[in-house]
């Protein structure tokens, strides 16, 4: 049976990124190290000299330890490297990259804060960058040249209408994608709407990123909405650097706070005088509580603003309730429990493994929230949030008690009417302001 939903909505995705990671250098099948010996290079794997790759998940190799960097060294010793681990949240670097790196400025004698530079027990880089040190590295990368933007942001559309979606909401968007897709929208060439935020690091870079988000204001295009800023409060689960208001299994480290309390209360009260939205990466469950509490104490100001939380991946239902006064709304990407289920009961303390992915929870609690894929780290495709909702629920997580395709509609059914014909099998037909795209 065929059936239809209106302007279909990925509620999170990296839009840019998509297209570079699909064109650029795949590691994401890698079962070992030893696996690298056999790849061969293409040009569109640089960014000018550095080798650049993406995917690479040492919980699915046959010996799951973190690398080194000697493993780089030995079959790149001529060029810097820079491999991002699939939940883009590491990144494992050669000699040749740290040497760079150091030249560019940047500090390998101390941990950047809301960041890690690993060292083994004789205190040798190992090459692995974490959050806040992965994101300073990757941000002195030399740029990919404009022909390959355009590559990148046409592969991405590609993918998103193939996956059934006309309608998308970028995380990462920033002033260069905007004018390329602005183009692209001109010579109808875009058969996507997207909406976007501006990522800031740090609270620092506040103003450039309203800069950017003004400029953008200033330069409509009926394709295009620009709603905010974004910034990473924590990390990933599978790097074990979310937030949890535990201990990890054997480990001593509840993971990182990249942004404090105070720090989340300043960015809301700048952002929310400003009338724009803010969006915040948060993984871990006292990261979000956390979050709620600066946002209710900003509310309590009188400063009121709209807060998106991405992921909110583990969340306990105390904070669900501190959520109810707020104009909050939850993106959450049931894709991740098809990847990450079978190693999360190894990591996360049994004590809090009963509030991962609670779209239940929140629904009986009437928060909004919409459903994503994060792409690139989890594959855009509509058929794959049914697959996890049902799937999770036959493991135990409680099933969602209304249909889901209502999470996968944009909220502005006007915004250029599209829709999708699927089955349980495919997607069949995308059209995209009235006309058919596949």
């Amino acid at each position: 049976m065929t059936k239809t939903i209106n302007n279909c909505f990925d509620s999170h995705v990296h839009f840019w990124a998509t297209g570079q990671v699909e064109l650029g250098l795949k590691l994401n099948q890698l079962t070992d190290i030893n696996e690298l010996k056999h790849i061969k290079l293409k040009p569109q794997y640089f960014r000018n000299h550095w080798l650049v790759g993406f995917g690479w998940d040492d919980k699915k190799w046959v010996s799951p330890v973190l690398p080194n960097l000697t493993w780089l060294d030995q079959l790149f010793p001529d060029f810097p490297v820079f491999l991002s681990r699939i939940d883009g949240h590491s990144s494992w670097i050669n000699t040749k990259a740290i040497e760079e790196l150091k030249k560019k400025g940047m500090n390998f004698d101390t941990h950047p804060v809301g960041g890690l530079i690993q060292r083994d027990q004789n205190q040798k880089l190992t090459g692995i960058l974490q959050d806040q040190a992965h994101i300073q590295a990757l941000l002195l990368l030399p740029s990919f040249s404009e022909i390959q933007h355009k590559d990148f942001l046409t592969e991405s559309q590609k993918i998103f209408n193939r996956g059934g979606f006309t309608h998308v909401r970028d995380l990462s968007l920033n002033q260069n994608q905007w004018q390329i897709l602005t183009k692209m929208s001109d010579k109808r060439e875009l058969t996507i709407c997207l909406e976007g935020f501006v990522t800031l690091e740090k609270l620092q870079d506040f103003e450039q990123a309203l800069n950017q988000v003004n400029w953008m204001k200033q330069h409509p295009n009926p394709h295009l909405r620009i709603l905010g800023v974004k910034a990473f409060v924590d990390g990933s689960l599978g790097s074990q650097t979310a937030f949890i208001s535990q201990n990890y299994i054997q480990s001593d480290q509840k993971g990182l706070l990249i942004w404090n309390k105070v720090e989340v209360e300043m960015l809301l009260r700048k952002a929310w005088t400003q009338n724009l939205e803010v969006a915040l990466h948060t993984i871990g469950d006292e990261s979000l509580h956390q979050i709620i509490l600066a946002a209710r104490q900003v509310a309590s100001e009188g400063i009121l603003g709209r807060l998106h939380l991405e992921h909110a991946q583990l969340m306990r239902p105390e904070t669900v309730n501190l959520m109810k006064p707020l104009h909050i709304t939850c993106h959450l990407q049931p894709c991740h429990w098809l990847s990450d289920s079978n190693w999360l009961n190894q990591v996360i303390p049994k004590s809090l493994q009963s509030y991962l992915f609670s779209w239940e929870l929140l629904r009986k609690n009437k928060i909004p929230f919409y459903f994503g894929s994060d792409s690139p780290i989890e594959p855009s495709r509509l058929l794959l949030t049914e697959k996890a909702l049902v799937e999770s629920a036959q493991r135990g997580i409680p099933e969602l008690g209304e249909p889901w395709l209502k999470h996968h509609q944009h909220p502005d059914l006007k915004w250029l009417p599209s829709w999708t014909e699927f089955t349980a099998d495919e997607v069949k037909q995308v059209y995209f302001n009235g006309e058919p795209i596949l």
